[in-house]
């Protein structure tokens, strides 16, 4: 019978069922378990197992270059988003709205820092994403239109909940580009969420997309659901220069005494 069960269960595509069922078993005859307690901690094991292989995928898929965590960002030190709606954002219920995430500053604020941590956490609650570098995205999305392969790449794109642009602007785009990119912008308008960083103001998104036309169609699809959040404060990499400064400072003065 326990060998029945087992391949039953392996048929039925449960494997950490198939795994456990016996030792919960035990566990639950010496703890008293109702058969309901019993099936509801087999169940809920199986359930477990499962949400953390569909993350280790997301977060596999979504291509993060490094991890960021939502702890090591100090929202004490720079204004125009805080700890409360950060964490908000990491629930993703802004997903289910369409709604696009803007995260605008001048260099070294942290912009990548809040869209790592942000596109890392959505993954955890069972979101797929994408982070992906501006430039990067546009360069394949040339390569997939002289392939002719564009369709093929814009029906895979469209199967993420979020695609995190980094670094908007950073990089001068060609027409066609931007032409491109554009018209990634107007097929997830009011139906997926993009997120984006950068240290350009809505009226200078014309150096992206080059056309004042093309550029004010962009931004009225992105602004029309949108979240903005402008940071300010000090740079994140001046105090780590600081930091390494005032180590070595004392370090070399400990070792003159």
């Amino acid at each position: 019978m326990t060998e029945e069960i087992t391949n039953n269960l392996l048929t039925l595509r449960l494997p950490t069922m198939a795994r456990d069922y016996q030792e919960l078993a035990r566990l639950s005859e010496k703890q008293g378990y109702t058969f309901e307690k019993y099936l509801g901690e087999l169940v809920k094991s199986e359930l477990l197992e499962k949400h953390q292989i569909k993350v280790k995928k997301f977060i596999k898929e979504a291509s993060l270059p490094m991890t960021k965590t939502t702890e090591a960002f100090d929202f004490k030190k720079r204004t125009g988003i805080n700890q409360k709606q950060f964490m908000k954002l990491c629930e993703g219920s802004f997903l289910k709205e369409a709604t696009n995430i803007v995260f605008f500053g001048n260099f070294s604020l942290g912009k990548t820092h809040l869209a790592l941590a942000l596109t890392q956490n959505l993954c955890q609650n069972g979101y797929r994403c994408l982070f992906t570098q501006t430039n990067t995205l546009i360069e394949q999305l040339i390569l997939a239109k002289k392939n002719m392969t564009i369709l093929s790449l814009m029906k895979k794109l469209d199967k993420y909940d979020l695609i995190a642009c980094d670094e908007l602007g950073y990089v001068p785009q060609e027409s066609q580009g931007a032409d491109l990119f554009f018209q990634l912008i107007s097929q997830r308008s009011e139906r997926k969420s993009m997120l984006f960083t950068t240290n350009l103001t809505y009226s200078e998104w014309d150096k992206v997309f080059i056309n004042p036309l093309t550029t004010s169609a962009a931004v009225e699809r992105i602004i029309a659901n949108c979240e903005t959040f402008h940071l300010e404060g000090p740079s994140w990499r001046k105090e780590q220069a600081e930091k390494k400064q005032k180590a070595l400072t004392k370090s070399q003065n400990e070792t003159t005494i």
